[in-house]
């Protein structure tokens, strides 16, 4: 199992993407706004909708040995199901996200950057209603017998 000093790394990578793909998509968002701010924060924007998609594969990973190595109380597979599906969809939102924020970077000395910094926004928003969905079913499987 994936582990940082003895901790299951799954909760910890899962706050990286928390992170990471929200501030991307609002860049993208500004970006695609303000197309004079894409040489200075393009390649932040870029990098962080790429470190957000890596991480998201990592927490799935991750998340998958946690599950293996834990027992699940009674009631909660349910639950746990539904969060590894949207944990999937967050994968899956999080690299074409990725792709379109990079291909954006790259383009944007161009006059067709302004199009793919939108194309990036809309990719980062389904990215970010991805994160909510897992990070919600993820408290629910977490909390959901504790808080209730």
């Amino acid at each position: 199992m994936l582990s940082v000093a003895g901790v299951p790394a799954h909760p910890l990578l899962v706050h990286a993407v928390v992170v990471l793909l929200p501030l991307a998509a609002l860049g993208a968002v500004a970006v695609a706004v303000r197309p004079a701010w894409a040489r200075p924060y393009g390649p932040l924007v870029a990098a962080g909708a790429l470190a957000g998609a890596v991480t998201a594969l990592l927490a799935r990973v991750a998340g998958e040995q946690l599950e293996d190595a834990i027992e699940i109380t009674p009631g909660f597979e349910p639950v746990i199901e539904q969060h590894e599906r949207f944990g999937t969809f967050t994968v899956f939102a999080a690299w074409p996200f990725a792709v379109l924020a990079v291909a954006a970077f790259l383009l944007a000395r161009r006059d067709r950057g302004r199009i793919a910094w939108a194309l990036a926004a809309v990719a980062g928003g389904v990215a970010v209603v991805a994160v909510v969905l897992a990070g919600h079913s993820g408290a629910a499987a977490v909390w959901g017998d504790v808080v209730g």
